[in-house]
């Protein structure tokens, strides 16, 4: 940590307590200023550019305590000549929060499910599966906590074995 200068004098109305406490929270920001940096380096990267992001689904867990709706962990991707890639130093589920799909959110593993699977006309060992290798449009969203969440639209597929 760098030394700062003790103040004896103030100037006018500002006393040498109060100009003292502002070089020092000046020195503290100073010291994060590459963390600083990078935050707003990461916002203005994101923020305005574009209303989503591109994602690529990299897995999924059941939400306790529910049927049919699951949490995703995802990786910000790039499109390339030959198709996607992993952005460096993109965003993350680790580093930002799981996402959810729109399609869930009202899934209860009875009658109609999202996106229109009625379960109880399914085939008999037919079930609504969770998202897996897919590359999705990803936009955050306030909860009404002020939390943000992550989101992303795709319809689940039926599936299962014919008896």
């Amino acid at each position: 940590m760098r030394s700062t200068p003790t103040l004896s004098r103030g100037m006018g109305a500002i006393h040498a307590k109060l100009l003292q406490q502002a070089v020092r929270h000046g020195v503290e920001v100073g010291e994060h200023l590459d963390q600083i940096r990078e935050g707003s380096d990461l916002i203005t990267r994101h923020v305005g550019r574009r209303a989503f992001t591109l994602a690529k689904i990299t897995g999924h867990t059941l939400l306790t305590g529910q049927t049919n709706r699951w949490e995703y962990d995802w990786t910000e991707v790039e499109i390339t000549s030959n198709g996607i890639q992993d952005l460096s130093g993109g965003f993350t589920s680790t580093g930002q929060g799981k996402a959810l799909n729109l399609c869930e959110l009202q899934n209860n593993g009875a009658a109609a499910e999202g996106p229109g699977w009625d379960l109880d006309t399914a085939p008999a060992g037919f079930s609504i599966k969770p998202i897996t290798q897919a590359v999705v449009m990803l936009w955050a969203q306030t909860d009404t906590t002020n939390a943000q969440r992550w989101f992303f639209l795709l319809g689940n597929v039926l599936d299962g074995t014919c008896t």
